[in-house]
């Protein structure tokens, strides 16, 4: 197996001269305080020879494992719930979404109630997912011309830190790119251009416009299948991987110890991780041997808890708020900041940056109330709309299952392309939010609700400035009346 990046191959006083020149200020945080020091100028630091100790007591081993735990699940849940989707469409053979690794995998209908392979998708675009082995050499990736349909890539490492090649970054014309990883060094084939990518397991989630018809639905279909992956590096290499499936604690550590080792990270993280080897992650040992430890492992299983409530209790609070609305202006680009990363992740894997899509997500109603499609109905007013370069839209999600609300009229969104869709005379657009759908028949502006609570995303894909620069924000969703009650 092949360890990757700067510090597998560094050691002594040599290794902190690089993670320490290169984390400030890349890591891209403000100066709080002195700067970090070079230890390898001084003539007085000397580094470790040994492990670091495990204390000898039951209780205290357990009270290391529960601190150790909780910081690597804060720091892992991304990494490892992208690695269950991964396990499902590139290693497990028996599985009905497996495709392998280095190949595109063709969602060829709209996300629906019900969608597996991830949490809170949109309705607008078809998805097309592929991920990638880069560990024996790059792949390369031809992109069609798309005739002005909107398209994105979006690459995400292990831990979903994003970027695109799409038509916002691209244009419509396509072209031919070489994925390969910070560390490889050959020849880029002509005309291609190098796409770096930080670890050598990557997902792209491919994301293809696609207008209200069955015919354009036809044709975004047979572009789908003109984004092509061809391997150039060595072959797919033969890796036993754990258990995708297993949802405990120990499986949890586990996938995650594999991703390490297989992924490595980033300098500037080499203390962090090297905490982890307490509990058996990226040691010099195999980590079973750790999990053998009671002690250890009843500390893991708490920590893992614990840092599970924290993310739960975290949710709702993934960016800036203005009128009851989230605004996540981070998403995508996580740095250290670890538990926004694990709270995004867990609302949904797969996110982009947001000067692709600029997203915003409420739970609750003008007056704080958390929405409750059995309680009330509700009224959002856009005046105006969205300002986006691409499109806009509006959905609706149950808030348990984070998955789209099953309903008569099989609507999930309602957007700039919805037909017959009802503007106000200053070209804004009022939007119903019921579960009442015999109260407001065929409304085009009706978007139906679960019987219970659910939250509600904006989407602006290629944000214009007035978005971007903070000059439009949605108004709050008011709660009311179910019947009797008229679309302005």
């Amino acid at each position: 197996m092949r360890i990757r990046g700067a510090i597998r191959r560094s050691s002594g006083l040599a290794l902190f001269a690089v993670i320490f020149a290169s984390s400030w200020p890349a890591v891209g945080a403000a100066q709080v305080g002195a700067p970090p020091y070079d230890p390898a100028l001084a003539d007085q630091y000397q580094l470790a020879k040994l492990e670091d100790m495990l204390p000898a007591t039951y209780d205290a081993r357990k009270v290391l494992a529960r601190s150790r735990a909780f910081d690597a699940t804060i720091y892992g849940t991304g990494a490892v719930l992208e690695y269950r989707q991964m396990y499902a469409q590139a290693v497990d053979r028996s599985n009905p979404q497996y495709v392998g690794f280095n190949a595109f995998s063709h969602g060829r209908t709209l996300a629906g109630p019900g969608y597996k392979p991830f949490k809170t998708p949109n309705a607008d675009t078809l998805y097309s997912n592929a991920w990638l082995d880069l560990r024996n050499g790059p792949v390369l990736f031809e992109v069609p011309d798309t005739a002005g349909r909107y398209f994105t890539a979006n690459f995400l490492d292990i831990h979903g830190n994003a970027s695109n090649i799409s038509a916002r970054t691209h244009g419509f014309q396509g072209g031919r790119f070489l994925i390969a990883t910070t560390d490889w060094h050959g020849e880029v084939p002509e005309g291609a251009t190098l796409f770096r990518v930080t670890t050598p397991f990557a997902w792209i989630l491919l994301r293809t416009l696609v207008q209200p018809s069955d015919r354009d639905l036809r044709s975004a279909q047979v572009l789908q299948d003109r984004f092509v992956l061809r391997k150039v590096g060595g072959a797919t290499a033969d890796t036993p991987f754990p258990d995708g499936y297993d949802e405990s604690p120990a499986g949890f550590m586990r996938i995650l110890d594999f991703l390490l080792r297989t992924c490595g990270h980033p300098q500037s993280e080499e203390a962090l991780v090297h905490g982890f080897r307490a509990i058996g992650i990226a040691g010099k040992g195999a980590i079973d041997a750790a999990h053998a430890d009671a002690a250890i492992m009843a500390g893991i299983e708490q920590g893992f808890a614990d840092a599970q409530e924290v993310i739960r209790a975290s949710l709702t609070q993934t960016g800036a708020r203005s009128g009851g609305w989230s605004e996540p202006t981070d998403v995508g680009r996580y740095g250290l900041n670890y538990l926004y990363r694990a709270v995004i992740n867990t609302r949904g894997t797969g996110a982009n940056l947001v000067d692709e899509n600029h997203p915003f997500t409420t739970f609750t109603d003008k007056v704080g109330e958390r929405l409750d499609g059995s309680k009330s109905d509700y009224r959002l007013v856009l005046s105006p709309p969205p300002p986006a370069r691409f499109f806009w839209s509006v959905t609706v999600y149950d808030a348990t299952t984070r998955e789209l609300v099953p309903n008569a009229l099989h609507r999930y969104l309602i957007g700039d392309r919805t037909p017959g869709l009802r503007r106000g005379k200053d070209g804004s657009v009022t939007i119903l939010f019921s579960q009442k759908l015999r109260d407001h028949p065929k409304s085009a502006n009706l978007l139906p609700v679960p019987p219970g609570p659910f939250y509600v995303v904006i989407r602006a894909q290629g944000p214009e400035a007035a978005i971007s620069e903070g000059n439009w924000r949605p108004t709050a969703v008011e709660k009311m009346p179910r019947a009797g009650t008229a679309m302005e």
